[in-house]
């Protein structure tokens, strides 16, 4: 009985003990990626975020919007250089 109860001692209850806290350590970061509230100031050039840190607390974080303004450019095809526009109809593949 001593042999089994020494087993058990040293080998299960830290194993469970670790299996509980691998469990709780994912289970503590597995959902919160999502926003609680979310605020323009009034030049709409930030933008306010609040998300989740733990069970009971929020963080605020600040993100700016001015690299969102800027123009994204035209897209540059060869439509005119493919080869089924061709007026003699020859496709080369």
């Amino acid at each position: 009985m001593n042999i089994q109860y020494g087993a058990k001692r040293s080998i299960v209850r830290p194993s469970h003990t670790m299996y509980v806290a691998v469990l709780a350590v994912l289970l503590y970061g597995m959902d919160f990626d999502y926003v609680t509230k979310m605020r323009y100031n009034k030049d709409k050039d930030l933008i306010f975020v609040n998300r989740p840190d733990g069970m009971w607390w929020e963080t605020e974080h600040v993100y700016e919007m001015h690299h969102l303004e800027q123009m994204v450019p035209a897209p540059v095809t060869a439509m005119k250089n493919m080869s089924t526009m061709s007026h003699d109809g020859i496709m080369t593949v």
